[in-house]
């Protein structure tokens, strides 16, 4: 016989995870994407209307969303988008700038050539930084992404991906700005390039030009 109650009750738990995924989900991309700007207010009452549900499932994405240092909850109140500071870029790229490179000579020798080259004819479309910045970044980022989840680390997958969501939202909250998008296309592809050749000094090399590039471009861009 099958529990009835039982069931239902682990049927409820499994819905209300679901939502809560979502709900933070949604915030999360909001936060990220700028339209939660820094020091933007969040208003519990606000969500809880537009998803339909209680307070509960809000607050608990919002804790969850400041242990990603997103959002900061101050009592009475209220809850904020966090602030960016130049600080928060430099030791952004300080990070990348660690682990990246040496993520790029360890995966050199085995990484999915079709995979790497597969990224070649996106970036060597000139027109989609015009067309849809957003897409841009997300596309650059799921560059950058697929090379540390190809190291099979899933301690530092889970720690670059922290650190990734600060700097997207970095690069948006910039603003656009095509000659740096271009000259990302090409170190983007001269990386490629170093990988089809399985050279790991180059590959290295590359890696850490191009973060150096991208950390003095996100610095001086004046609406920053």
């Amino acid at each position: 016989m099958i529990d009835t109650a039982r069931h239902s009750g682990t049927a409820d738990i499994s819905k209300k995870a679901v939502l809560q995924d979502f709900i933070y989900s949604s915030i999360k991309e909001r936060i990220i994407n700028g339209d939660i700007p820094p020091g933007g207010i969040i208003i519990e009452n606000n969500f809880a209307e537009e998803f339909g549900t209680s307070r509960t499932p809000i607050r608990e994405a919002l804790l969850r969303l400041q242990r990603d240092r997103l959002v900061v909850i101050y009592p009475r109140q209220g809850t904020f988008a966090t602030q960016i500071s130049i600080k928060d870029v430099y030791e952004i790229f300080d990070i990348r700038l660690l682990i990246e490179p040496a993520v790029a000579r360890k995966i050199c020798a085995a990484v999915d050539l079709e995979k790497i080259e597969s990224f070649r004819e996106p970036f060597m479309d000139r027109s989609l930084a015009q067309s849809s910045y957003k897409k841009w970044f997300y596309l650059d980022r799921s560059f950058h992404d697929f090379l540390i989840e190809a190291s099979g680390n899933e301690t530092l997958i889970r720690t670059y991906q922290d650190i990734m969501d600060q700097h997207l939202r970095v690069r948006i909250l910039a603003g656009k700005s095509p000659r740096r998008a271009d000259k990302t296309n090409d170190e983007h592809i001269r990386i490629i390039d170093a990988f089809i050749r399985r050279d790991e000094d180059a590959v290295e090399q590359f890696m850490r030009e191009h973060i150096i590039a991208s950390r003095e471009a996100a610095v001086t861009l004046d609406r920053l």
